[in-house]
């Protein structure tokens, strides 16, 4: 019986092309490096790497899976300082959904981008909107800024910068989550909750918006991250295999703007992951 060799994957980093510090490139010739098999490039907001990415995987052997993160709107969820951001994977890059979802977090990160450096300009801070496009490009994030602040000695890490930066209030339009897994669907992809505690809803409500999300669309969820204690890991799973959703995991990579994660560091096999990567024959979405 011929046996073959556990693949490893990371289907969750960053490059150049949102909030990292290497190019797509780069990203993934690091992953070859680091016996990486399975590669999901998932800038924020943005395709703009991934054509980029997959030529790169084709030259070293790399097989990159298209993706995305975006962040939806978390109002329904009540108060307090949650996040919700979905990854889609798999889907295709040139579809008229994915250039509309894309379109919509342009214009609103541009318009948080302008109103924010505004503001650090009128505070005092070294931050012009057009040398931080020059510097990042239009997709730059909060990540972005903070690395710059820290280099210009006012802050000595991210999360310190981080923390200032959001006290400032200025916040960008997100689109409802609905809308984004009809739009990762429409795209011929799976739509997978990223980092579920970021939610900060606890385990049962948590379950119940799976439940509930799955019915609108929903695909997957995140199940290994570094922000997921061993406990969130296997309470995830069990919620992810009762409700019959893929399982997938990453590092959430971004090079320099999160110097103690790198690439793959979770050490993540093909076993670990159910979500299906396109090299056993036909998908089929649950």
């Amino acid at each position: 019986m011929v046996s073959f060799p556990v693949q490893k994957v990371d289907l969750h980093c960053h490059s150049t092309a949102s909030d990292g510090t290497l190019t797509p490139s780069q990203v993934v010739g690091l992953a070859k490096e680091k016996g990486i098999s399975f590669l999901a490039l998932t800038d924020h907001d943005t395709v703009s790497g991934l054509k980029e990415a997959i030529s790169k995987g084709r030259e070293v052997g790399v097989s990159v899976v298209p993706g995305i993160e975006v962040t939806a709107d978390t109002s329904f969820l009540g108060e307090g300082k949650r996040e919700l951001h979905i990854l889609g994977y798999h889907f295709d890059p040139e579809s008229e959904a994915i250039r509309q979802l894309t379109e919509f977090f342009r214009s609103s990160r541009i318009k948080r981008n302008r109103e924010l450096c505004g503001r650090l300009e009128e505070l005092g801070y070294p931050v012009n909107y057009a040398d931080m496009v020059k510097r990042f490009g239009e997709n730059f994030g909060k990540p972005n800024v903070a690395r710059v602040l820290i280099d210009a000695g006012y802050y000595r890490d991210r999360e310190e910068a981080i923390d200032f930066l959001s006290s400032l209030g200025v916040k960008r339009e997100k689109m409802d989550y609905r809308e984004i897994l009809s739009l990762i669907r429409e795209a011929g992809g799976f739509p997978v909750v990223a980092h579920p505690v970021s939610t900060k809803l606890d385990y049962r409500s948590l379950y119940c918006f799976f439940q509930k999300a799955k019915e609108e669309g929903l695909s997957g969820v995140e199940v290994y991250h570094y922000r997921h204690r061993p406990s969130d890991v296997r309470i995830l799973k069990e919620m992810a295999e009762e409700l019959q959703l893929y399982t997938t995991g990453g590092s959430d990579f971004h090079g320099e703007n999160k110097p103690c994660i790198s690439l793959g560091f979770l050490n993540l096999t093909e076993k670990d992951i159910t979500l299906p990567l396109g090299v056993f024959g036909t998908i089929i979405k649950p």
